[in-house]
């Protein structure tokens, strides 16, 4: 049978399964059969495998083999970006050693054996260097890695040399476009620009370590993203994985929040901005597709702040309104039913009947807070999924 998952592109002649992630190129007249339901012989092994799975049954093999928890080190930063979602709550907090040791415990409680992925966040976590190799020792026994969300400004050579000893292996950091763009978008607290130590940075550690470069675009600098990308070649920096982000509103709001894309433009603006990344030399991730199963949807998967908060993810962190449960000294978890994983999960099944869902799963609860329909509330992104696939092209 097949799956009600599956889109049809029909100006490339190609077969999606937005659940299992396969994907085939078509003759026209296997296409014209599919989308009647019916299977040619010579495609019954690939369709089974790959087009006729359904939610629920991804649902009942699913086990998640990692532990991803998150720490955010501090709401200190040594930046003061125009656009910082956590302005209205920044302070000099710093995790405590309660919390470390809660967060130690619960790692070591829940890994059971599986890897132990730990992001540290911020704030800037490098305000907390010690902290992370604090943490990051304790937990050596372990299948233990993590990575940084990071300004970058702090990830000189030195740092990263004693962070990539004890477990270092995926780095965030952003650019938002080159240096006259950049620099008058994220700076120093005080004014003082910051491209030019990020790129020095990156140049000494592109090498070794998975770097993802974020650059958060608005109407303000999506005409510069070009320009980064030839800035970035021309510095040697080739090596890293693009992830550019559409600027959204936020529960703090303001005034530059005037400046983001309206919600039914997106879909297009990120297929141009990926476009042009991969006419610059640099690669689309296949992962644009990717399962939209995410921190949210896993209660183990902690998002715990320097005083013991558990949020739903990161986009939540500050906002009192939104504590999920609280992490004790002793490693122990309470979460509130109302922000949990499985309720965040079960939303799916409101949309199962669209082909997008898996993609999705009812959307962002971020975006659907934001969008004044709380946090059950649905989030369609339909048309901006509509207008990713046609990137499809370039894997098939």
């Amino acid at each position: 049978m097949l799956s009600k998952y599956n889109i049809f592109l029909d100006d490339y002649k190609i077969m999606f399964n937005t659940l299992t992630g396969y994907a085939i190129r078509l003759t026209d007249e296997e296409m014209e059969k599919l989308k009647k339901g019916e299977v040619p012989e010579e495609l019954k092994d690939i369709i089974e495998e790959g087009f006729s799975a359904t939610f629920d049954e991804f649902l009942q093999k699913f086990r998640k083999e990692v532990l991803e928890p998150t720490l955010v080190l501090t709401y200190r930063c040594n930046f003061d970006c125009v656009y910082c979602f956590q302005k209205a709550f920044r302070n000099n907090s710093s995790v405590s050693d309660k919390v470390v040791r809660g967060f130690i415990k619960y790692v070591r409680t829940n890994a059971k054996g599986r890897k132990v992925r730990v992001t540290y966040f911020g704030g800037e976590p490098l305000l907390e260097l010690g902290k992370i190799k604090e943490i990051s020792t304790q937990l050596s026994d372990l299948k233990y890695s993590f990575s940084i969300v990071t300004n970058g400004s702090l990830l000189t050579r030195h740092v990263f040399e004693e962070l990539k000893s004890l477990g270092l292996t995926h780095v965030q950091i952003t650019l938002d476009g080159p240096k006259e763009v950049h620099d008058k978008r994220r700076y120093f607290v005080g004014g003082k620009g910051s491209y030019d130590i990020i790129l020095k940075n990156l140049k000494e550690i592109q090498d070794e370590v998975n770097v993802v470069l974020r650059v958060n675009i608005d109407v303000n600098n999506l005409d510069s993203f070009r320009d980064l990308l030839k800035d970035l070649k021309q510095n040697g920096i080739t090596k890293v994985r693009l992830d550019p982000h559409l600027v959204h509103d936020n529960v703090f709001r303001n005034e530059y929040w005037d400046y983001t894309f309206p919600k039914d433009e997106e879909g297009e603006i990120l297929v141009k901005l990926w476009e042009t990344a991969k006419d610059e030399g640099f690669e689309i991730p296949q992962d644009v597709f990717r399962l939209g199963l995410c921190v949210a949807h896993f209660d183990e998967d902690i998002v715990v702040d320097p005083f013991g908060n558990i949020y739903p993810c990161w986009a939540f962190t500050g906002n009192p309104l939104y504590v999920k449960g609280y992490l004790t000294e002793d490693g122990d978890v309470v979460i509130y039913e109302k922000l949990s994983g499985q309720r965040a999960l079960n939303l799916w099944k409101k949309c199962k009947d669209c082909p997008y869902m898996p993609l999705c799963l009812g959307g962002c609860r971020f975006f659907s807070v934001l969008n004044k329909k709380g946090f059950d509330g649905i989030d369609c992104r339909k048309k901006s999924y509509e207008a990713i696939m046609k990137l499809l092209k370039y894997f098939v």
